[in-house]
Formats: C-alpha cells, sequence, structure tokens
C-alpha cells in the first residue's frame, strides 16, 4: 500500500480531479480483483477424458476403427461409441462451464455496488470496481470497505475485520489507522483515502497466493475409478477368452487349412468378436449416467439455496463425516436482537416517565446513535449492533424511536467508551435536564441507590447474552454530573440461534455425522451456542491457541474430541481439516473470510457464505450457500446422498445388462450360434437405452431414512452386498433365459430373422422391467407413482422407441418388423422379471438374519 505521506495532498480535502482520476487508474489501476488463473476451455475440455471408463471406451474406438478399415466395413461401429463419449464429457463440461458463469455473476455484482466519493470537490456515487488510488471514500456504519486506505476522519468508528482476523468483535479505528477491503463498519463514521487497489490490496495478495491446485480425490471418484479397473479387467479377460476359444475352435473347424485370405478374415473376425465384448462389458452409459445425475442434482440444489460450483461437489457432501462450521450466521441469525429484559414490554409515556419501563423505552431510543432502515422487507442495522437491537425491539412493540428522538432531541452525548463501558445523553422533559445511562450493568450498578439485585443479569450472561443495564437521574440545576442514579432495569441482547438449526444438528448427528464449531467468540458463548444447538455433547471445548500449539502427533486425537474450538484465527481451521482428513475423515467446512481461502481450498468440500462471504472465500469453495444458514448444509447432505443412491440403482440396471450381455455373446459363438447382438444394438442398449434409465433412476426423490445411515466410508466398494446379489440373480436368470431362447427359439416367432429381432426386443422390455426392481434398492421401495412419476414416462418413452427401431429402423439396427400378437407376447413373457425384487429382498433379509458377513444397507 502507498505511504500516507505519498498520497495526493489536495486529494485528502477535495478528492481528486477527473484528469487526476485517469492518471491514477492508468499508474495503479482499476479496483478489481485478477480472477486466478483458469484453465483454457480446452484444457477444462480434455480433463474430462481422465475418466478411467472414458478412457477404456477410447481403446475400443481404436480397435473398431481399425478392425472396421481392415475389413473395408463402416464405422458406424465406432461413430457409435465415440458419440458416447462426447455425449459424456460434453455434459460434464457444459454444466460446470454453467455454473462458473453463475459463480462469476454473483461476484460481479458485488463490483457493480455504488460507493460514495468525493470528486472534485464534490460527493457522487461511483461503481467500487472504478474506484482509483487517492480517492477519497465516505464511510459509514453498514458500508463495506472498498479498498485498502487510511482513515483521515473517524468519529466514533468501529470496524469488522473478523474476514482477515477471525475475532468477531469490531476494532475501534482513529484518524492514520488503515482500513482494509472487504471489512464492515460496524459504527461510526469517517473518511478514507484509498492507498492500495484491486490486487494490491491485502485480499488481493491474499487471493493471488491462492493457487488453483488439484483438489482431494472425492469418494465418488476413488469408488468410480476402481469399479473401472475391476470393468476393464473383466472385460479384457472376455475378449482374450472369446480371442482364444474362437482360435483353437478354428484348429478344429479346418480353417487354418483354407486360403491365406480366409485365415486372415477369420482372424479378424475373432478380433471383431472380442470387440463386441468390449463393447458388451464396458458399462458406455455409466459416465452419461453420472454426470446427468450429478447435472439434475446440482440444478435442484441450487433451487435449494446451494450454489454448486465443482459437479462432483454434489455427491462429494453426501459423503462428509464431519462438518466444520462458523457461528455467527450460519447456525445463528447474525442479528442482535433483545431477547430478556426486566420490563415486560417497551411503552413510551408522555412528558416525565412514571415507571421503569417508562424510562427503559426513552433510553433505547434517545441514548443511542444507530439506525434501522427496511431494505428488501428486512429491517437492516446501521451502526452498533447492540443499538439497534433495542431499536429493533421498540419497533416490534409498535413505538417509532425516530418520533420519540423527535420529541426528545439530545442536548449532549457521551458516546461508549470501552473504559467507561457506557454512555449517556441528555434530554429535556418539561423543560428540566435529566441523564440517561445504558452500559455495563456492574459499571452501572455502582452509580446506583439502591444498589441493584444483578443476579437475574449472571443468569443471562451465563446463557450468552450481552446484558446491558439503564438508569437516569436528573441533572443538579448547575450542570454538575449527579452523585447517584435511578436503576431503571435492564435487558439482555444476543444473536439468536436460527430456529431450524437445532433439529438440523439432530438430523446429522442421526445421519452419523459429527458437526463442529469453529468460532472467533469467547469460551464462555461458544459453549452456550454449542449446547442450545447440541453440538456440544461429550466433546471438550478448546481454544484455538492450545489447539495451534500441540505437536503435529497429538493434534489428530484432539481434532477427534474437540466439539468447540473458540478463539480460533482462520488458520486454525486449516489445521483443524488437515488433522481429521489424517483419521480419514470426509470434512466439509464453512468459511466467510478471506483468511478462510486455504481451509475451504483443502476441504473435501468447502462451503462459502453468499451473502458474508469475501470473493475469495466464495472462490475457494466448492459449493456457495446462498443463504449463509446451516440447515441448507443439512438439505444438501441429503440430496448428496440420494444422488449416491441413485447411482447405485442405476449401476445395478447397467452392469446386469454388461454381465448378462457379455456372457451371452461370449456363450452363443462358442456353442456354435451367431451372436445375440449386433455393435449397433449394443449401443442402443448401453448408451442410449441406459442413459435414458439413468434419467428415470436418477430422478427419484430423496426419502428421509437416508439421513438415519452413517456416511458411506471413503474406501468402500460401490458396489454394496446387495447390490451384487441383485446384479448376479438378475444377471443369472437372463443368461439362462436367453441360452434357451438362442437354442430352442421363441414360440410364435417365425424366421430367424425374426427370432433374432424378437431376442433383442425382449432383452429391452426385460431391461425396462427390471428398472422398477431397480427403484427398489436395499429392499426399500419408493412410493410406486408419487416418489417418481418421470420414470414412468421415460421407461414407456423407450419401449415405444424400440418399437419404432424394429419396426422401421431395420437397415440400421439388423431388425425386421414385428407383428402386434408377436409385441403383446415379448412383453408379457418378460414381465414375471417383477418377480425378482422379492426374491432378492428376501435372499438379502435371509443372509442378514443368518448372520454372515453383510455390510448395512446404504
Amino acid at each position: 500500500m502507498i505511504p500516507l505521506r505519498d498520497l495526493p495532498e489536495s486529494a485528502r480535502q477535495h478528492g481528486l480531479s477527473s484528469e487526476s482520476v485517469h492518471d491514477m487508474r492508468e499508474r495503479y489501476g482499476k479496483n478489481e480483483l485478477t480472477p486466478p488463473q483458469r484453465t483454457p476451455l480446452w484444457r477444462q475440455f480434455l480433463s474430462k477424458f481422465n475418466d478411467p471408463i472414458i478412457r477404456i471406451l477410447l481403446v475400443a474406438v481404436f480397435v473398431s476403427a481399425v478392425v472396421s478399415i481392415i475389413e473395408g466395413g463402416g464405422l458406424i461401429d465406432t461413430i457409435g461409441i465415440l458419440l458416447a463419449i462426447l455425449l459424456a464429457t460434453t455434459i460434464s463440461f457444459v454444466t460446470e462451464y454453467r455454473s462458473n458463469r453463475e459463480f462469476e455473476a454473483l461476484n460481479a455484482m458485488r463490483e457493480d455496488t455504488g460507493i460514495k466519493v468525493i470528486r472534485d470537490d464534490r460527493a457522487t456515487t461511483v461503481p467500487m470496481r472504478d474506484l482509483v488510488v487517492g480517492d477519497l471514500v465516505i464511510l459509514e456504519a453498514g458500508d463495506v470497505v472498498p479498498a485498502d486506505g487510511y482513515l483521515l476522519i473517524a468519529s466514533g468508528f468501529e470496524v469488522d475485520e473478523s474476514a482477515f482476523t477471525g475475532e468477531s468483535e469490531p476494532l475501534s479505528k482513529i484518524v492514520e489507522d488503515t482500513v482494509l477491503k472487504g471489512t464492515l463498519v460496524t459504527a461510526g463514521r469517517g473518511r478514507m483515502i484509498i492507498g492500495a487497489t484491486g490486487n494490491a490490496t491485502r485480499m488481493g495478495r491474499i487471493a493471488a497466493e491462492l493457487a488453483e491446485g488439484s483438489r482431494p480425490e472425492t469418494p465418488l471418484q476413488l469408488k468410480l475409478r476402481r469399479l473401472a479397473t475391476l470393468v476393464s479387467k473383466f472385460g479384457y479377460l472376455m475378449a482374450g477368452l472369446i480371442i482364444a476359444t474362437l482360435l483353437i475352435q478354428g484348429i478344429f473347424t479346418g480353417v487354418y487349412l483354407e486360403s491365406p485370405a480366409t485365415i486372415a478374415q477369420y482372424v479378424l473376425d475373432c478380433f471383431m468378436f472380442a470387440v463386441i465384448i468390449i463393447v458388451v462389458s464396458v458399462p458406455e452409459g455409466l459416465p452419461v449416467s453420472v454426470t446427468v445425475s450429478l447435472a439434475l442434482t446440482m440444478r435442484k440444489m441450487t433451487r435449494a439455496s446451494s450454489l454448486v460450483r465443482r459437479l462432483i461437489a454434489c455427491e462429494t457432501v453426501g459423503s462428509v463425516t464431519v462438518i466444520c462450521t462458523d457461528k455467527t450466521g450460519t447456525l445463528t441469525m447474525n442479528q442482535m436482537d433483545v431477547v430478556a429484559s426486566s420490563v415486560e414490554y417497551p411503552d413510551s409515556e408522555p412528558g416525565i416517565p412514571m415507571s421503569p419501563n417508562g424510562w427503559v423505552t426513552l433510553n433505547a431510543a434517545a441514548n443511542s446513535t444507530a439506525e434501522i432502515e427496511s431494505r428488501e422487507g428486512k429491517l437492516a442495522t446501521v451502526g452498533n449492533s447492540t443499538e439497534a437491537a433495542l431499536l429493533r425491539w421498540l419497533h416490534r412493540a409498535g413505538l417509532s424511536y425516530q418520533e420519540l428522538r423527535f420529541l426528545h432531541p439530545p442536548v449532549s452525548q457521551e458516546l461508549f467508551d470501552s473504559n467507561r463501558k457506557q454512555m449517556s445523553t441528555v434530554v429535556m422533559l418539561e423543560g428540566r435536564s435529566f441523564l440517561l445511562v445504558k452500559g455495563a450493568p456492574e459499571i452501572v450498578a455502582k452509580r446506583c441507590s439502591p444498589s441493584p439485585d444483578l443476579s437475574h443479569i449472571h443468569t443471562l450472561a451465563s446463557r450468552a447474552m450481552r446484558t446491558l443495564a439503564f438508569a437516569h437521574a436528573e441533572l443538579p440545576s448547575d450542570g454538575s454530573d449527579p452523585s447517584l442514579l435511578t436503576w431503571d432495569g435492564y435487558i439482555g441482547i444476543r444473536d439468536e440461534v436460527r430456529p431450524d438449526v437445532p433439529d438440523a444438528v439432530r438430523t446429522c448427528n442421526d445421519a452419523g455425522i459429527t458437526v463442529k464449531m469453529v468460532t472467533g467468540d469467547s469460551p464462555e458463548t461458544a459453549t452456550a451456542i454449542a449446547r442450545e444447538t447440541g453440538i456440544l455433547s461429550t466433546g471438550t471445548v478448546l481454544l484455538g491457541s492450545e489447539f495451534r500449539s500441540l505437536p503435529e502427533g497429538k493434534r489428530a486425537a484432539a481434532a477427534r474430541r474437540l466439539d468447540v474450538m473458540a478463539r480460533s484465527e482462520p488458520s486454525d481451521k486449516l489445521l483443524l481439516v488437515q488433522a481429521l482428513q489424517e483419521e480419514g475423515e470426509v470434512v466439509a467446512v464453512t468459511g466467510d473470510g478471506t483468511n478462510d481461502a486455504p481451509a475451504l481450498r483443502h476441504a473435501d468440500v468447502g462451503l462459502a457464505m453468499g451473502i458474508a462471504g469475501t470473493e475469495v472465500a466464495r472462490e475457494a469453495s466448492d459449493i456457495i450457500l446462498l443463504d449463509d444458514s446451516f440447515p441448507t448444509i443439512k438439505n444438501a447432505v441429503w440430496w448428496g446422498r440420494a444422488l449416491y443412491e441413485n447411482i447405485q440403482r442405476f449401476l445395478i440396471f447397467q452392469l446386469t445388462i454388461n454381465i448378462s450381455a457379455a456372457v451371452l455373446s461370449f456363450l452363443a459363438p462358442v456353442l456354435g450360434y451367431p451372436p445375440p447382438f449386433t455393435i449397433i444394438q449394443l449401443l442402443w442398449i448401453n448408451i442410449v437405452m441406459d442413459s435414458l434409465a439413468a434419467l428415470a433412476l436418477c430422478s427419484e426423490a430423496p426419502h428421509p431414512a437416508l439421513m438415519n445411515r452413517r456416511p458411506v466410508p471413503r474406501d468402500d466398494p460401490v458396489i454394496t452386498p446387495y447390490m451384487l446379489r441383485a446384479i448376479l440373480i438378475t444377471a443369472s436368470v437372463y443368461i439362462l433365459a436367453g441360452m434357451l431362447v438362442v437354442v430352442f427359439g421363441l414360440p410364435f416367432i417365425e424366421s430367424p430373422e425374426q427370432q433374432a429381432t424378437a431376442f433383442f426386443a425382449a432383452f429391452v422390455v426385460a431391461q425396462v422391467w427390471n428398472g422398477i426392481n431397480c427403484r427398489g434398492i436395499n429392499g426399500i421401495m419408493p412410493p410406486f407413482f408419487r416418489g417418481n412419476p418421470a420414470f414412468f414416462g421415460i421407461m414407456a418413452g423407450i419401449v415405444v422407441i424400440q418399437i419404432l427401431i424394429v419396426q422401421y429402423g431395420g437397415a440400421l439396427f439388423s431388425t425386421v418388423p414385428l407383428t402386434t400378437v408377436q409385441w403383446g407376447f415379448i412383453i408379457l413373457c418378460t414381465a414375471p422379471v417383477l418377480l425378482l425384487w422379492p426374491l432378492i429382498t428376501w435372499s438379502h433379509k435371509y443372509v442378514r438374519i443368518a448372520g454372515k458377513p453383510n455390510s448395512p444397507a446404504r
């Protein structure tokens, strides 16, 4: 920041001239933070190809293309696989791009905020982004400091610097003190001259140090990577088996005694069958389905006040085991309110008040410099938050503090002083002068006669309330201070806990999620709020300095036991996150301050405040809480768990298809029958149909039972015992029934072409019936229609498309038309698939009752 002595002398009185503004902008730049270096769009798009299953599909594209070129055939199969890859990668890229655009729009709104400045010796308003070094800025209570600078005028000036220091109490500032961009003026008035803008500010320097960096691998990414490894091994094993089997079969059929051209063609056919097996084995629709699921959940979460910046964070938040949350604004209302008082209600009395009620009311209105104003239907604080709480108290009682001040304007005032711990105002009542005093109860009580009983006040203080006492006295005729005051009463003020927070914390605890509070407040206040919200139970309360001083080896154990960290600094939050992650926890952390950015970046899920959060904090986050509320975090966890369960539903659906189709495609040629599917048919089944099924299954609404289960451990496989049982039982039935049809054919079906077409159609219709079974994961079937009405529309659409393919797509899909009777027979004979769900559910429960190892339902 430019030293104060080097700033233009004339600007300190009259502001910059128009010419000087231009010169300063040229020399020092605009008041904008340069966004972190973004990865180029083309590189972002290419990064989507790092998915393991996408890589397997790229291998299949290469092999398919080579075989097609050698055989001289068309590349339609290759193009089909390639389109599947592009569909999955494009959906993921576009969804994240749109989310980032919304995030940038949120930041741009703040940069367009009007700031009061003096230029050319006249007061005017300019957008925050247009401020320059040397600008003279007018600051009042409620303003956000728009740049770094020096105070030239300061009257009762206090600033909330918690975004940088973590301290919740405002700091008093005097002339020539520095004030920082992003801090909040909580009291007083002043003028500052700007010494640094944009990247040169403290906030800008911290933002520049915050590299994009790599994020920890999310639980879903870890599980899908392991699944992809398993699937690829299965696919390559099956491909190797088919090649080896067919090559050995060639010995017995005498192929190798034919001409070289015939032998080459036979070998090429073997490799083509291998490509078919790979296409069948690899779930081509999985990347599309996961991406579609994430995108759908992201939009729903955004409508529920959670702006998701990283697509994968939708699922990660559902795997969270620990939430490290701020107190102010997240657990509490972020608004000081009167919650207890010695008087039943405020009441205005004409003339000289005759009761403590009247004196307290007059004191609250006249002995104050704060204001409240209506903004977007809410009463916003202008000035000291404690005084504003008193004004809201009067407003709720139907009293106008402005009217009381107009009737009793202050003759003189002594503002609150941290040493005196009291504020006093002299007012005229019926021609007589009265002194109104409010302040710390123990200080005011010493000046009162008779001495009041403070036991009730101590009770309020133990409940983390800020207490104020009120007293008055008539001034002597000589104008000297009165020797004694008359005690009028007291009030208790507190930033109240949000009404829905205790239930949200209880829900998180029931869901196996530990909630830890990290706050800059005192241990007493933090303990009281933590007990009221249900966060503090058997754990400990630790100071940030105590946690910081622990050796690294002991920090993890302390983090596990800790429920509340008080008097913490933002760096303590990062240490806590790292210690918990070392213990294998999946950590979500909330933050609003600039110095919270490292913790937000390092956490598995960084949750920034959309209202109170700084630009740097939001930039470092994965999800932005648009309402700054803890229950929104709980709802995000609920959606994340529903997403994970929906992906599991789809995995049952897709892997059942893959295993049964792969085995059928292997057994039929080995036994001397033609392959039951063409590559185009498989691509329709594995990509288009499965993607539609993913859309249907991933639209399943969350259910309350999701928050009665513990989080899925990070290293648990995505395929649970229930899922494996459902996949193997259903796939076994398909394989057995399929081979019977391959060998003996279907009744009412005449020609071989119709048999092949009917086999393809029956396989697809059977999957549609199985989609209903997949809804009932873990033996819990959601409401049949009400739970997901879109499911039936999509599944019916799949059947309609399948009919159209068979009846009119013969040239592309190698099918022939079927009669209405044949279609009716296919639909009826595949319907018994629905009976498999009770069988799977019964077997799952039987194994658990029998005491065999089994994971709990997830």
